[in-house]
């Protein structure tokens, strides 16, 4: 468990990214409106980002701790992933975002997934099984990461912050 480090740091870079970029947005005159929605997501997306720091400091302090302590820690990521997950789900987006959200909440929800199959890798003491979700959660990440950039573009809002 504890060589999967370098794999789970690679997540939360992706998780986290950097840079910022601004687009001016137009209102809609139907529905809710852009600017409550992009204020909503801001919010959710610090949630995100706190998330992928805590993901990374569990993966730089994995070496100091057993694979019992390591679970309950993946285990708490997971919960909160599928918190985050249904917290998007309750955002009331322009029409124009909401096949981004619905996107980025499944991806979420895949997070999450994948935080609990490494979860149960490590109560389970199976290294096999923690590769195979440690390279699933890179790729899930990278997913998140993507689709975050594009909402968080579309919305005029820093990217990966």
């Amino acid at each position: 468990m504890r060589r999967m480090a370098p794999i789970f740091l690679v997540s939360l870079l992706l998780l986290a990214g950097c840079g910022s970029s601004s687009k001016s947005l137009q209102a809609t005159s139907t529905g809710p409106s852009v600017a409550s929605f992009k204020t909503a997501f801001a919010t959710q997306k610090k949630t995100l980002t706190s998330l992928g720091n805590d993901v990374g400091a569990a993966v730089e302090g994995a070496n100091r701790k057993t694979d019992v302590q390591l679970a309950k820690q993946f285990e708490g990521l997971a919960t909160r992933a599928t918190a985050l997950a249904g917290s998007m789900a309750q955002l009331e987006p322009p029409t124009q975002f909401k096949v981004e959200l619905s996107s980025l909440e499944s991806a979420l929800t895949q997070v999450a997934g994948t935080l609990r199959q490494i979860e149960a890798a490590a109560a389970a003491h199976d290294a096999n099984a923690a590769k195979a979700g440690g390279e699933a959660i890179v790729t899930d990440a990278q997913q998140v990461k993507a689709i975050e950039t594009t909402l968080s573009q579309k919305l005029g809002l820093p990217v990966g912050q």
